[in-house]
């Protein structure tokens, strides 16, 4: 269940760094091309916390290596789809594209909002964006406490390091306040671990036929990562594809 094994850390940790995190080539991305160039689709980089070796992904076409591929593959017009974790849209216009369908997508950063917003537009997709803290049934807690980090990329509830800007308080709302949710079929999700929670409650969420997802192995352990996959078995889901820790899950 590992993302790796000992030979792929082997071959591909190299390439990793050479391509996906260099200075030297995001560098000349971030001062030359500035914009996220994919297959005719341009993806605003108008963020201010973007770490200079991140660029390089953008040069080689690296950023969301994983979910890229699985979408591309698999979303067509059966899906409509909730995309949490928006960031700065990439996957979400390419779910678009390939379905076709009006997306919801959740993003809490406030700061990478409007970069979001504005990739959307550009690139014609119909969409509706919640700035809230998506939840599954009845809550508690009006609020959710989220760590924001340097790298936008990593915010997350779940992870506090030596990077963390902040902390904020995010309104929580429930996922059923979303208009004609049912109707929508499909989860992609790429939030810091929140992978762990929307899995838990898959059961309450009826409508979901299709799941892409990324594991975080630095927040999951093997134990809690099997049991998510019980869980999705449990619930009728068949692992249908991987790539690298990004996983599509189809209801059977």
């Amino acid at each position: 269940m590992d993302a790796f094994t000992n030979l792929t850390k082997i071959i591909l940790f190299p390439l990793y760094f050479l391509i996906h995190r260099n200075i030297f080539f995001g560098f000349i991305h971030k001062n030359l091309i500035k914009n996220f160039n994919f297959k005719g689709f341009k993806i605003k980089l108008e963020i201010n916390n973007i770490p200079l070796s991140s660029y390089s992904s953008f040069l080689f076409n690296t950023y969301e290596y994983n979910d890229r591929i699985l979408v591309e593959k698999y979303i067509d017009k059966k899906n409509k789809c909730v995309i949490i974790g928006g960031g700065i849209g990439f996957i979400s216009v390419l779910a678009y594209h390939k379905s076709r369908q009006s997306i919801v997508v959740s993003e809490i950063n406030k700061k990478i909002l409007k970069n979001l917003k504005n990739t959307l537009s550009y690139n014609s997709c119909k969409f509706k964006i919640i700035k809230e803290n998506l939840v599954i049934g009845p809550f508690k807690e009006k609020y959710s406490t989220f760590y924001l980090h340097k790298n936008f990329i990593s915010t997350s509830k779940y992870i506090k390091t030596k990077d963390t800007e902040q902390t904020c308080k995010v309104k929580n709302v429930n996922i059923k306040k979303i208009n004609n949710i049912n109707i929508f079929n499909t989860l992609i999700i790429d939030g810091e671990g929140i992978e762990e929670y929307f899995i838990e409650n898959i059961s309450k969420l009826k409508h979901i036929k299709y799941i892409i997802f990324e594991i975080h192995h630095n927040i999951l352990n093997k134990k809690k990562v099997k049991n998510l996959f019980n869980i999705l078995i449990s619930n009728k889901f068949k692992k249908v594809d991987k790539c690298f820790n990004s996983y599509y899950f189809k209801k059977i």
